[in-house]
């Protein structure tokens, strides 16, 4: 069971899902979409759909001209070391799943958040996907391999990795152990949007 809830703070809307309060820890705070006024009009003007799937996984639709926009904010665990930790994987990517089969094939499909995965790899395997682009930065973990099996069976890209950018800006993580920047926050999309 989880806390949600759609906050109105000033012009901007919050619509959050996340662990119930009793049982938050550090590591499980939740996920959550925030509209600036514009974005917040269209999706009042769209009925205010939204479902939190999960502590980890939030959607809401966007009825726009002339497609309609499904947005799905996640929160992935982080790369399984425990029995536990790949039981909780399992049931994320499982949950992801299901909550992708009951979006619209009509919509452009948008998952963003922090996937704890890293895609990346040398070009041969590069190429025999076509879901990951040329410009990746990490070793590919678990996660990241999750990930690229998520994206492969659904038909979904990894954005970020089709725009070469500086390493500044392609990385959203540091390892306070060995100092290496990765790239664990991405964007998808259906590829027939792009």
């Amino acid at each position: 069971m989880c806390d949600s809830e759609v906050k109105f703070v000033n012009d901007y809307t919050v619509i959050y899902s996340g662990v119930q309060s009793d049982n938050k820890t550090r590591r499980e705070h939740g996920v959550a979409i925030c509209f600036d006024p514009i974005a917040t009009k269209v999706w009042k003007d769209s009925g205010s759909e939204w479902e939190a799937v999960s502590e980890r996984i939030i959607k809401i639709r966007l009825k726009c001209t002339p497609i309609d926009i499904t947005v799905l904010s996640i929160y992935s665990p982080v790369n399984p070391s425990t029995k536990r930790m790949a039981n909780d994987a399992d049931k994320f990517y499982s949950d992801l799943q299901d909550t992708i089969n009951n979006v619209s094939t009509n919509d452009i499909l948008i998952i963003m958040g922090d996937l704890n995965a890293r895609v990346g790899g040398n070009q041969q395997q590069l190429s025999s996907t076509n879901s990951v682009g040329p410009f990746t930065v990490d070793v590919e973990n678990e996660n990241g391999a999750r990930l690229v099996d998520l994206c492969e069976i659904n038909n979904i890209i990894v954005l970020n990795t089709f725009f070469q950018h500086k390493l500044l800006h392609q990385t959203s993580w540091m390892h306070p152990g060995n100092k290496i920047w990765h790239m664990i926050d991405y964007t998808l999309v259906n590829k027939k949007f792009r």
